[in-house]
């Protein structure tokens, strides 16, 4: 359950934004409904380093958080404490009430199911293969749900993925660079046609990517992790 805002929250934002040299938007304040997620003062220690230093920061229905940083710097550590896979080592995490979701680097499909079957077996509802069937022909592959997996392009498969996920009907949805496997001209295309079916979701969607280029062009917030000591800036 998201928790209430907290009036002392603005000034103690405030204050780490200035002990950390980060920005103050996005933040936890802001949150008061159960369908944001809520970050309020985590911190990360892994190998006995700290990645994240006091991290607030909320997000609510239809806004993506980006996450960058370079590598070692918590990105998929922040995401896993966000899943509840990785406990934190201070702060608290608030999911949105309601159901989670992951887009990973590889689309991780059951091999042995068509691409239908792959979409059909997540939904919670009277009508799991018009579900299937909608979110196939929304990511182009109405022809190709009769497909298993290994009858698919890598981009396919990737299709495939984004539809199983959003089929779903997430609250929180987790990106976890989906199309760095991929040429860029495809990646373009897809991360086009992500944005565009995310605007039609009300999710809470965190988008880790290593391209500062495709954060601006899919965030409302931006997180940036600098890693050791824990330093972090978050701008709107």
């Amino acid at each position: 359950m998201t928790e209430m805002a907290d009036p002392t929250d603005t000034a103690d934002t405030a204050d780490t934004a200035a002990r950390t040299g980060t920005a103050a938007a996005g933040t936890a304040d802001t949150a008061d409904t159960a369908a944001s997620l809520t970050l309020r003062h985590v911190t990360m220690v892994r190998r006995g380093l700290t990645l994240v230093e006091d991290l607030s920061l909320a997000v609510g229905p239809g806004q993506v958080l980006a996450v960058t940083g370079p590598s070692g710097a918590g990105k998929t550590t922040l995401l896993r404490a966000i899943s509840g896979l990785s406990p934190t080592d201070g702060g608290t995490v608030a999911r949105p009430e309601g159901r989670l979701s992951q887009v990973f680097q590889e689309p991780r499909l059951l091999p042995w199911y068509s691409a239908h079957r792959n979409i059909s077996l997540i939904v919670d509802g009277p009508a799991p293969d018009l579900t299937a069937v909608q979110w196939l022909e929304r990511v182009g592959l109405a022809a190709a749900g009769h497909l298993p997996p290994a009858r698919l392009s890598g981009g396919m498969r990737q299709r495939v993925a984004i539809a199983r996920a959003l089929a779903a009907s997430p609250t929180l949805l987790l990106v976890d660079e989906p199309f760095s496997a991929l040429d860029r001209p495809l990646a373009a295309a897809l991360r086009t046609d992500l944005t565009e079916l995310l605007a039609d979701q009300n999710v809470v969607t965190v988008w880790v990517t290593h391209d500062p280029d495709e954060a601006e062009q899919v965030s409302h917030l931006h997180l940036h992790l600098d890693g050791p000591p824990g330093t972090w800036q978050l701008t709107s």
